[in-house]
């Protein structure tokens, strides 16, 4: 490679040309990435990659998909589909006005599976024919793949047979989507890091669903609060917005409610016009009878810059968080559980408190508590690098898998940081200290692994 720029600054600077970002840790892979596609077009300096990008759809396509993780199949992220099909569609169905199809709108679409899925389960729902979904995407090499709605085996794996059976025609190891279903989808191209929105001449306004999974942790911290209060002003009133578990939080940029569920953190816009000119809030609570489970309870989030209340410059939150440790330090297990119920319960978004009761759930030797009470932390701050390492102390048992996946975030996170940096949530611990431990415990699971093989 020529030219004076570095690979790794080449590979921000173009990662910036195409509206995206990516993270410290994969900054190695991008750059080795972006040099062999300077290989393949025949281009042997930065700045003639720089100046085609504009330019050339083809490198441009290939760029993107240097820097995004193309991982994607049907019904990706089960439990957020099972809340779609149990609690937000039914809602939606209830209240549409007659004659107005309900608006739904995938971004980040790649190649099509996760709008077709949409489709497939609105037609299982009979909500098909109510329905209108848009899907988006920064490729347009990927959406030109969507628009033939034909796939392999790989992006149906977690398909079940009977699924399979209903929408799709086989051909030479291939699968076609019945032609009802994909004419159900429009795709159109969209860069989510660039475009402004709400854009109401392009049909991009007044949703009542919006997926928006996976897409956010490629965009820049500047563009995620522009983008959240874009997403906000794209939704309908009482529509809802659906992020992937590794996606920054959103509530603090705009006046979302938000709830923590089995499907991760979900945000509505819940105010809906009503007949006077006036607005009615939109109760929360039909999220209780998502499959059987009641989340947790959460207030509107009326501040869009610094999130939950805080009284007189304290925070309440941080300061429970510290009374639990303090009871857990001295043994007084009872007393801590019962007071990271009551924190939960005031300070539902408040990672600090739910990292508390994960430790005390682990305390008391409740794993898969546990385990669930830190995923909640990963699903406000995936970054969280010490509730990652005890979501995967708790799974190492019950799901090696997920196990290890939680221990190598925790380590890449580690790994990103001075050694002696503190840790989030444990000022007790250096970086360097926990990424010793994940290590230990990846170490274990994977010699169990093999010992079982």
């Amino acid at each position: 490679m020529t030219g004076h720029v570095s690979a790794s600054n080449l590979a921000e600077e173009v990662a910036c040309k195409v509206g995206l970002s990516f993270s410290a840790s994969r900054k190695g892979a991008v750059a080795s990435a972006i040099s062999r596609i300077m290989d393949q077009h025949g281009l042997g300096d930065s700045q003639a990659l720089l100046d085609r990008l504009g330019l050339d759809q083809d490198l441009a396509d290939d760029a993107i998909a240097a820097i995004t993780v193309g991982e994607t199949h049907f019904f990706r992220d089960p439990e957020q589909f099972r809340l779609i099909r149990q609690a937000i569609l039914p809602e939606l169905r209830r209240r549409r006005p007659v004659g107005r199809p309900l608006r739904m709108w995938s971004l980040g679409c790649a190649t099509g599976e996760e709008p077709y899925s949409l489709a497939i389960l609105c037609e299982e729902e009979g909500a098909l024919n109510d329905v209108r979904i848009s899907a988006a995407d920064v490729s347009r090499k990927a959406l030109a793949a969507a628009t033939t709605a034909e796939y392999g085996e790989w992006p149906l794996r977690n398909t079940d047979q009977d699924v399979r059976a209903r929408y799709f025609t086989p051909s030479d190891g291939r699968y076609r989507l019945n032609e009802g279903l994909r004419r159900q989808v429009d795709f159109a191209y969209l860069n989510l890091g660039h475009d402004e929105l709400p854009a109401p001449e392009r049909g991009l306004a007044d949703f009542d669903l919006i997926l928006c999974r996976n897409l956010l942790v490629y965009v820049d911290a500047s563009a995620v609060r522009r983008i959240a209060r874009q997403l906000f002003a794209c939704l309908a009133g009482g529509g809802w917005l659906l992020t992937a578990p590794t996606d920054p939080p959103l509530w603090k940029y705009a006046p979302f409610e938000t709830s923590i569920t089995p499907g991760g953190v979900v945000y509505r816009r819940t105010t809906v016009e009503v007949g006077s000119g006036k607005t009615a809030t939109v109760p929360f609570a039909v999220l209780q009878r998502h499959a059987g489970k009641a989340p947790l309870r959460t207030p509107r989030v009326r501040s869009c810059v610094t999130g939950a209340p805080n009284t007189h410059g304290r925070n309440p939150a941080k300061s429970i968080a510290g009374q639990i440790h303090d009871h857990l330090d001295r043994g007084e297990n009872r007393e801590a559980a019962h007071l990271a119920r009551q924190g939960v319960e005031s300070y539902p978004l408040s990672a600090e408190i739910h990292f508390a009761e994960g430790l005390c759930h682990v305390a008391n030797g409740e794993n898969d508590a546990g385990a669930a009470a830190f995923r909640r932390v990963v699903y406000l701050d995936s970054t969280l690098a010490a509730a990652q390492f005890f979501l995967g102390v708790c799974l190492k048992d019950s799901d090696q898998q997920a196990a290890l996946r939680a221990l190598e975030n925790a380590l890449r996170s580690c790994l990103s940081r001075p050694p002696r940096e503190r840790v989030a949530l444990m000022p007790e611990a250096t970086a360097g200290q926990l990424a010793k431990h994940a290590r230990r415990e990846i170490g274990q699971i994977q010699r169990l692994t093999r010992s079982k093989a």
